[in-house]
């Protein structure tokens, strides 16, 4: 009887706790846009691509759709949309501010999202050897301090990526003419509280190692901000009971399903919607937890793992879709070494932290206790994303 009403006690706490916690944890993407940008001796065209859900936020009018800008409210509101752009984007010539004069703006799909494309044009009276762009739109006025902008910048006959965050959010870009004789200081990220005053070659320059470092950074942070992944992996450790070998396949089944859509996904062969992918994600968490508590054979549950890594590939996907046009390898290597590197941390974590609890001396089943919080977790977004979409 004892044994009965601490379980029950147990499994109340277990679902308050949960509770309380998944009601702050929900998917894990934030609003995101794109700058496709050439740049010339005198002047810089502009491409800027934001989602239109997250530039209705900012829109100087009310959609005419309740969440949706129409292509008369676009055409009439030219002028205020270069208001915004002249908030949001600062481009200088050799120390000299360029007006933006915004030459159009449209609906466009990118990576089939709805989006709005506005395109500027910046001209200078004589050739610039030194631009500067500082992107400031979403976080400078804290709409989503969160918010992302994957630059492509062509100058001097390269292809540059370049990340813009709320920590990095300011370029400087030589001119054609000095970028055609010095390849790798083409392009530079500069911190705020070291904006150069004189002589900007002490910034580190951007290269290919600069790419694989961001993109690498950019993977271990989705895998790490994303608690559904890491509680996914934390239920696939309590399926494996802490026994190497079943760890092996059972995370190998995992890497090899989201690595195939990780890659189709962001070279746009395939697509599966957010609001599919988000409550997929979540039956996942569901599914391995019933699957902990009612096992089952192992076989069928490393199938089950891949097929589950396919849906998950395509939530890790999400954030690199549309900003790999053309020049993909890099970046697309290097997120997906950077979410292998995120998920080998949380394993080598939580492997030794399962180790311990099972260590100590209490009559309690801790792997059925474990299971039940990810399972309520898993139900939890399940049912919300549901009613969310």
């Amino acid at each position: 009887m004892l044994n009965i009403k601490r379980s029950f006690i147990v499994l109340a706490l277990t679902v308050i706790v949960s509770l309380f916690a998944a009601s702050s944890a929900g998917a894990h993407f934030s609003s995101s846009g794109y700058s496709d940008i050439q740049v010339g001796s005198t002047t810089m065209t502009y491409h800027l691509s934001l989602l239109e859900h997250d530039l209705l936020q900012i829109f100087p009018d009310k959609a005419d759709g309740g969440d949706k800008i129409s292509d008369k409210q676009l055409a009439g509101s030219l002028a205020a949309i270069g208001k915004l752009v002249d908030d949001g984007i600062i481009v200088t010539g050799d120390g000299k501010v360029g007006t933006g004069v915004i030459v159009g703006a449209k609906h466009e799909k990118r990576a089939s999202m709805d989006m709005i494309g506005i395109d500027i044009r910046y001209t200078f009276a004589s050739p610039v050897k030194r631009y500067l762009i500082q992107y400031n739109f979403f976080w400078y006025s804290g709409v989503d301090p969160n918010h992302s902008n994957y630059a492509t910048i062509q100058v001097g006959g390269q292809t540059i990526e370049q990340v813009l965050g709320s920590q990095n959010y300011i370029v400087q870009i030589q001119g054609p003419g000095a970028a055609a004789g010095n390849p790798d200081n083409a392009v530079k990220p500069i911190q705020p509280a070291a904006m150069p005053a004189g002589d900007p070659s002490s910034n580190p320059a951007v290269s290919w190692q600069n790419t694989l470092q961001t993109y690498i950074l950019m993977g271990m942070k989705h895998i790490w901000s994303g608690l559904d992944h890491m509680l996914f992996l934390f239920g696939l450790l309590l399926a494996a009971e802490q026994r190497v070998w079943k760890i092996v396949k059972l995370i190998t089944a995992f890497t090899v399903g989201h690595c195939i859509t990780l890659v189709l996904s962001s070279l746009e062969i395939a697509y599966l919607s957010p609001k599919i992918v988000e409550p997929l994600i979540a039956l996942s968490i569901l599914y391995i937890a019933v699957e902990n508590i009612w096992k089952r054979k192992e076989s069928a549950r490393v199938v089950v793992t891949m097929l589950f890594g396919l849906v998950h590939g395509f939530g890790f996907a999400e954030v690199l879709r549309g900003t790999l046009s053309g020049h993909m390898a890099l970046p697309l290597f290097s997120f997906n070494l950077g979410v292998e590197i995120g998920q080998l941390v949380v394993v080598g974590i939580l492997i030794p932290l399962l180790l311990l609890i099972r260590r100590i001396p209490l009559k309690i089943n801790w792997n059925l206790y474990a299971s039940g919080i990810v399972g309520v977790f898993g139900l939890y977004w399940l049912v919300e994303r549901i009613l969310t979409q």
